[in-house]
């Protein structure tokens, strides 16, 4: 299986089909939802920047959460132009396609949109992720988005971090073009140099945050994925009034294939109880407690581990399951794949490294909730992610980060006894009806708006 094709010159629609969103309608506009009339949107009117560094066709992590939110603006205000790098996640490598062009653009065919125009620039993109091979990638994107001149003077920049760089360029653009600004908060770059394991992550920790609080302290709104970056946020000095929830949303449709169906339309085995890990490959995902925990299964016929993804310790996990016949991996799926995936699974997983707490939210939740499968979580009890898991009522069962045994007693507790599965896969997907639709996070962005723009 290989990850899907990249071509330069593509249309929005088509990068959209390929991070596997499902088409959206456009979300109704707040003040209408609240009132039952029809208003001018905020951005009616007026140009908007939206500036990350993950957008599509990036197929996982970051990217369709932009990419939505940008196609979302397009929809209302007079024009959109996206700053962004060239596709590189979780792969980190740049497709051929893109490989040596510098800068270039792309413009979008979205049905209804005013024009949504992406700039790509080339950045540094490291093959191994080290303090300072993550500081090249950062400056150079920040480098470039600042040098960046832009057609329409926009009303409202939003960035999005991480990219730190792209963040403080969001800012700078801002400040240079006299408009509002907006920052999204989909990790905590400080905790996640401190946390992440990254080479010389602890020694530029410090440094991280000064910039990381130059940025939101700058913002007119911080929007964070998590009520448990909040407290963080505050820390830096941005008041409690101008911090706003806005989770990140399903983007991935669930597939009516049912399990073995979804096996064997991937080619994978029929019978054994199928534990799935589907995302990047890095080093916060800790996987070798995966591969640790088939070794402990070996005993137990009936139990496979299959890895789905890629990333910088992609090779190195490999190497370690070498000589297991209880694990397998599986390249990026594409749009099609990817549901079948999930549904072939009878438990996903979400596995951090130990010591990782406030950094990030694995934006796969969403998807994993969607599909109505049990999540077993190895991640700190008082983590973030955690935190989020609790919300939702019972869809996972968190287990100690780190922990082979423990991992093991997970998966069989689960493999033990179908109507917990079942139970767990139930209310996931409820908790992702009623709380992680994309009209409902929309609504919400355009309520920040209207408090910019009154």
């Amino acid at each position: 299986m290989t990850s899907p094709a990249v071509t330069t010159g593509s249309t929005a629609s088509a990068d959209r089909l390929a991070v596997g969103v499902a088409p959206q309608r456009t979300a109704p506009d707040a003040l209408a939802v609240r009132t039952g009339r029809t208003h001018r949107h905020p951005l009616t009117e007026r140009h908007a920047l939206v500036v990350g560094i993950n957008y599509a066709p990036e197929p996982t992590g970051i990217a369709p959460y932009t990419t939505g939110l940008a196609e979302h603006l397009a929809q209302h205000a007079a024009s959109v132009t996206v700053l962004t790098g060239v596709p590189h996640y979780p792969q980190w490598r740049v497709p051929p396609a893109y490989r040596w062009r510098f800068r270039f653009s792309e413009q979008s065919k979205l049905p209804n949109d005013h024009g949504l125009l992406m700039q790509r620039m080339r950045h540094y993109v490291p093959a191994r992720q080290t303090a300072v091979t993550r500081a090249a990638y950062e400056l150079t994107f920040l480098a470039n988005a600042w040098a960046t001149r832009v057609r329409h003077a926009p009303a409202v920049v939003v960035g999005v971090t991480p990219s730190l760089g792209g963040a403080i360029a969001a800012a700078r653009l801002a400040r240079r073009h006299g408009a509002r600004l907006v920052i999204v908060v989909q990790d905590l770059m400080a905790k996640a140099a401190a946390q992440s394991g990254i080479s010389g992550g602890g020694r530029a920790a410090t440094a991280t945050a000064a910039l990381e609080r130059y940025a939101l302290t700058q913002a007119d709104r911080v929007l964070v994925v998590s009520e448990a970056f909040r407290a963080q946020v505050r820390e830096y000095g941005v008041p409690d009034e101008r911090i706003s929830v806005l989770p990140n949303w399903s983007h991935v449709s669930p597939t009516d294939v049912t399990g073995p169906a979804a096996r064997a339309a991937l080619g994978w085995p029929a019978e054994p109880f199928t534990v799935v890990h589907t995302g990047n490959i890095g080093l916060k995902q800790d996987l070798g407690n995966i591969v640790e925990a088939a070794r402990l299964a070996q005993g137990d016929p009936g139990l496979r581990f299959v890895i789905v993804g890629d990333g910088s310790q992609r090779d190195a996990v490999r190497q370690q399951a070498a000589g297991l016949p209880n694990v397998a991996f599986v390249d990026p799926l594409d749009t099609a794949q990817y549901p079948l995936a999930l549904s072939a699974a009878d438990v996903l997983v979400v596995n951090e490294r130990p010591g990782v707490a406030d950094m990030s939210l694995p934006s796969k939740l969403t998807s994993y909730f969607t599909s109505g499968r049990p999540v077993l979580a190895a991640v700190g009890s008082v983590g973030a992610t955690a935190r989020e898991l609790a919300r939702t009522g019972g869809a996972a069962l968190v287990v100690p980060p780190g922990d082979p045994s423990h991992f093991v007693a997970g998966v069989r507790k689960l493999h033990a006894d179908t109507t917990l599965c079942h139970r767990m896969g139930t209310v996931g997907r409820d908790y992702a009806e009623r709380t992680l639709g994309y009209a409902a996070a929309m609504t919400r962005l355009d309520t920040v708006l209207e408090g910019l723009f009154p």
